[in-house]
């Protein structure tokens, strides 16, 4: 075990899939790092997000708090119209920093505002729409200024070349899956780790502190640098058996119209490509923690340091024919998560359930900081060394960039319901169930099977108590005692 007052790196990747890595079955990409993490560490084979989309996902991370509880429940098709997290939510790093921790944050962690960082380089992401850095209609491009700046010192117009790229034909033609016109020291991933071993070298070891590493990857668009992209052969890719799926059984806004009775090879293409390019960006990611680690070990920081890894959210990737995130499929929901204590942990891998946003509290107890009564998540230290339960259900929220669907999803070992409401149709109402112990690629939807009704009717139920016994504010705990930096005491 760590000193009293460990060091913490969180990891996230922007949009990756549980079977993404080595470690989580796939045999075809390559993450030696990651693996090497899981293997001295634990890996939740059943994390799952408390939302399937990028902002309310992470304050649901940095809050330990439901959707429901901390407000950030949509983004914006303008990302920095985004409705930030209210002043009155309090973030795990500000109670880190409370107790004397300095804190830091490097690549995308995607809080609308930044709090609880002392030392902040940030980009705002990808951003596979923008096709030019200002002057659309979504707002400028996001990868953002502190990015752009360091690009352009190190090669002047390099930064305008990454949309000039984006502005050719065959960016649209192939679904944004291209090699990078970048050299890999220019790569905004490569950026994130420089930023993250310039933070470790800040160190001297005088005080304990937490750094929030956000790769931007392997969020589209698919465009890693070259000598990345050719590790993998793209006819030797993998399609999705379910690219042909009409889905005609779900929600009328997951269902296909058109669905070729074949695939075709412009298609098939298309699909081999994208897999070959976004197993080469979680490639390039693994480089970079291996980079961070070993900056690690270098500073002597390696036997005190807590290290977690994650991400927002996952990606379909073609399954069921669609691609993207914005449900509660297990291509989205389910999360590649892994804790990494400095000495090995006793539990090399738990199978059972647990709710993604668990990490905040856990952090905070390795720390020795209370977590609040308000921070519905709990901690997942019992089960890291060796003890503690599984969650018995997940929960997760959704509501889309125009507010005209809204849904909820629980999750428990055997079965997934999902209420969807239709809000511009006058809340009409419709829903998923899976079961998933014989159908765990969710195939066929029993929502309407009068064999499952009263699993449907339990399973309403239970996501109807989860909601209701989870609508703790955030201020009940300042009756007590305000949080330091609501009084003006935060360092």
């Amino acid at each position: 075990m760590p000193k009293d007052r460990p060091n913490f790196i969180v990891v996230t990747t922007d949009q990756q899939r549980y079977d993404t890595l080595g470690v989580t079955g796939n045999d075809i990409v390559q993450t030696p790092h990651y693996d090497a993490l899981a293997r001295r560490g634990t890996l939740f084979t059943g994390a799952y997000t408390q939302n399937p989309v990028c902002i309310p996902s992470r304050a649901c991370l940095h809050t330990g708090r439901y959707c429901h509880q901390h407000g950030v429940q949509y983004m914006e098709s303008e990302i920095d119209t985004t409705p930030p997290l209210p002043p009155w939510e309090t973030t795990f790093m500000e109670r880190l920093q409370g107790a004397g921790y300095r804190t830091g944050a490097v690549g995308k962690i995607h809080m609308m505002q930044p709090k609880g960082y002392h030392e902040m380089q940030l980009t705002g992401g990808k951003g596979a729409r923008w096709t030019q850095q200002i002057g659309q209609d979504i707002g400028p491009a996001p990868l953002g200024p502190a990015y752009a700046a360091w690009l352009e010192k190190k090669r002047p117009g390099a930064y305008e070349q990454i949309y000039e790229q984006r502005r050719r034909p065959e960016y649209k033609a192939q679904r944004g899956a291209i090699i990078n016109c970048l050299d890999e020291d220019e790569y905004v991933d490569y950026w994130a780790a420089e930023m993250a071993i310039e933070f470790l070298q800040r160190r001297d070891g005088s005080e304990p502190w937490m750094l929030w590493v956000g790769f931007c990857g392997p969020h589209g668009p698919a465009d890693p640098p070259r000598r990345y992209a050719e590790m993998y052969d793209i006819p030797e890719m993998p399609v999705p058996y379910t690219w042909l799926c009409d889905c005609a059984d779900k929600p009328e806004f997951m269902r296909r119209k058109d669905v070729p009775a074949d695939i075709s090879a412009a298609d098939r293409l298309i699909l081999q490509r994208w897999h070959a390019y976004y197993y080469a960006e979680m490639t390039f990611i693994d480089d970079m923690i291996g980079r961070i680690l070993q900056q690690l070990e270098k500073q002597g920081f390696g036997d005190d340091t807590i290290v977690i890894t994650t991400s927002d959210h996952g990606e379909m990737l073609g399954h069921l024919g669609r691609w993207g995130k914005g449900n509660f499929l297990e291509q989205v929901t389910r999360m590649p998560t892994i804790f990494s204590l400095p000495n090995g942990n006793p539990v090399r891998e738990f199978d059972g359930l647990v709710e993604n946003f668990r990490i905040a509290p856990t952090v905070l107890d390795y720390a020795g900081v209370a977590a609040p009564p308000e921070m519905a998540a709990t901690s997942l230290r019992p089960i890291l060394e060796g003890g503690g339960e599984p969650d018995e259900s997940a929960l997760c929220e959704y509501v889309d960039n125009f507010r005209e669907k809204a849904g909820a999803c629980v999750r428990t070992e055997r079965y997934k319901y999902a209420r969807w409401t239709n809000i511009a149709e006058g809340y009409a109402y419709t829903g998923e169930l899976y079961d998933m112990e014989n159908d765990p690629e969710e195939s066929r939807n029993l929502w309407h099977d009068p064999d499952y009704a009263q699993v449907r009717r339990e399973m309403a139920e239970l996501l109807s108590d989860r909601l209701l016994a989870s609508q703790e504010p955030a201020y009940t705990s300042w009756l007590a005692q305000p949080p330091a930096h609501v009084m003006g005491k935060g360092r």
